[in-house]
């Protein structure tokens, strides 16, 4: 079974909990982190995933899940601006698309963030924009890799799983 159809049967079953999650007065974060590890844990390489949240304004992304990254690196991309050149996240956010980083030592975009990612052992960082279901951008799912690396094309077809399972929590914790 290949990693995006096991994913997609996890992520089925967490999808139907985060209704009875939230009315329990579970937190957004801890509803996001749950399905974070669900991917990690899935995965067949050691990868470490986040959600940042799109602000109000649209143009800062903040904190909404990272289970597995460190929390100072956490802390110092909170409330990081988003930009043509603004690590792999800010950057797609700022242009609505997918932006794969497979070498954050030498990435560009990565130049105002390397310092923070590298002492942490980050090398490659894929960010994917999640979407409302009218299609404006609320926020980022991304992939971290402690080895330079791309994605294949099952880890692409996961990443579209997962960043639409993400969004429907992101929705619902929003109407309740």
């Amino acid at each position: 079974m290949s990693f995006a159809t096991g994913l997609r049967k996890a992520l089925d079953l967490r999808r139907a909990d985060v209704v009875a999650e939230l009315r329990r007065g579970d937190s957004l974060e801890d509803i996001l982190n749950r399905h974070l590890l669900t991917v990690e844990e899935m995965s067949d390489s050691e990868i470490l995933t986040s959600v940042l949240i799109l602000s109000p304004d649209g143009k800062r992304l903040t904190h909404g899940a990272a289970p597995s990254l460190p929390k100072s690196y956490r802390e110092a991309i909170d409330g990081s601006e988003i930009g043509p050149a603004t690590g792999s996240c800010g950057t797609a956010a700022y242009l609505g698309r997918p932006v794969y980083v497979t070498d954050i030592a030498t990435d560009p975009l990565w130049a105002a963030y390397r310092d923070l990612a590298l002492p942490h052992g980050l090398r490659a960082c894929w960010s994917t924009p999640i979407r409302r279901n009218e299609g404006g951008v609320m926020g980022t799912f991304a992939i971290y890799h402690r080895n330079r690396t791309g994605p294949t094309r099952d880890e692409l077809n996961s990443i579209e799983i997962i960043t639409d399972n993400v969004a429907e929590a992101i929705t619902y914790a929003r109407k309740t």
